[in-house]
């Protein structure tokens, strides 16, 4: 299955539209003298920044890329992420753990239940010796076998259930 890629103008839409969610937010904690409120998610949001340099480290390009705007292009999706990047990956694994990733994502999709709420949670940690990308979506869908043909990486399922699905796609380099 092939990854959909935002335009250029789609990406800064949505990334203009967030900027000013978030500053309406701000004014509005301060407009309510709210201050402590409104300082944190300014650390919030620095901290997310922060963040998405940190995944930039990976060197995966199509991967950075997916991370930042998978939840833009999955908005019934709340997406979490979290990152401990200390070293680069291999390019070679770039595609592959686009394809898994977004694989995955389409599987459960059309079966959400909207009157559920769904969450992603994504965390990634990477070091000289291996990369681990958990991924656990909760909230519910219809259930169905998922498989596929894996090459490349490394995948544990720890729970595929139809309100959890929790997995470690990992890459060792000897």
């Amino acid at each position: 299955m092939t990854v959909k890629s935002l335009t250029v103008n789609e990406a800064l839409r949505f990334a203009n539209h967030d900027f000013l969610n978030h500053l309406h937010l701000i004014q509005m904690n301060l407009d309510l003298q709210r201050v402590n409120e409104a300082k944190e998610i300014i650390t919030q949001l620095s901290e997310h920044c922060k963040m998405l340099s940190n995944i930039n480290q990976l060197k995966l390009p199509k991967t950075v890329q997916w991370l930042q705007t998978v939840s833009w292009c999955y908005p019934a999706i709340q997406m979490s992420l979290s990152s401990q990047v200390e070293a680069q990956v291999n390019s070679k694994y770039d595609e592959a753990i686009v394809q898994y990733l977004e694989n995955t994502i389409i599987h459960v999709h059309e079966s959400l239940d909207p009157y559920e709420q769904q969450q992603l949670q994504l965390s990634i940690e990477s070091n000289e010796k291996e990369c681990d990308i958990t991924f656990h979506l909760t909230g519910k869908w219809e259930h169905s076998l998922f498989h596929t043909e894996q090459k490349i990486l490394n995948v544990k399922t720890y729970e595929h259930t139809d309100t959890s699905w929790k997995y470690v796609l990992s890459i060792y380099e000897e």
